[in-house]
């Protein structure tokens, strides 16, 4: 025999097959049910309740180690616990997402403000390199003013800078007398101790920078 396929489940229409099949499956799920109370014992409060399609009562199985009544008010507490879950994971949520559009918008708040001052910047720029100037005369002479007291900067700095220079030269000048002077000396004492034992003496001016 071949292998049977897959039962696709959906709505039967025959009413009269349909209710077969409900009476059918209907002592099927309630034996299923007292099986599994007796497999797990105390490990599990089972219960079951199976209208039929008139709304009339058409069985129902509660396990041995409960009532219908301790069984409704499980069911209701953990009902009630698993709501304010979802409640307090919602607040959260909620307040997640209220955090996280207050940093956007302070973000873009951030960038807009970033954005103005370059603005300002590059208009700035673009008055003191002779472009984009100003009409008023008021605005004319703001911007003299600031050329020259950024000019008066230049200048300074070009001062300092020629100082530090002229200072260097001068100290290289000091530091080459002060390695003349010393082979000056060498050469006198060489001379010195020539003479001293009676060779002749040579003159010392050869040495000397002029």
């Amino acid at each position: 025999m071949g292998r049977r396929g897959k039962l696709e489940v959906k709505r039967i229409d025959d009413d009269g097959l349909r209710q077969v099949t409900f009476c059918k499956r209907r002592g099927t799920l309630l034996k299923k049910a007292c099986e599994l109370a007796v497999l797990c014992d105390d490990d599990v409060s089972l219960g079951l309740v199976v209208f039929s399609s008139t709304g009339k009562l058409a069985g129902d199985y509660c396990s041995p180690n409960t009532s219908w009544s301790e069984l409704i008010q499980r069911y209701e507490r953990e009902r009630e616990s698993t709501s304010s879950t979802q409640l307090h994971v919602q607040g959260r949520i909620t307040n997640q997402n209220d955090d996280d559009h207050h940093q956007q918008q302070q973000v873009l708040v951030g960038v807009a403000r970033l954005r103005q001052e370059i603005g300002h910047l590059e208009a700035s720029l673009r008055r003191q390199t002779g472009e984009d100037l100003p009409s008023g005369v008021a605005e004319l002479h703001d911007l003299e003013q600031q050329v020259e007291s950024a000019l008066g900067k230049v200048r300074q700095t070009k001062d300092e800078l020629l100082n530090q220079q002229l200072g260097e030269l001068h100290r290289k000048v000091q530091n080459l007398e002060d390695e003349n002077n010393a082979l000056l000396h060498m050469n006198a004492d060489r001379q010195d101790r020539a003479a001293a034992r009676g060779g002749p003496r040579q003159n010392s001016d050869w040495g000397r920078i002029i």
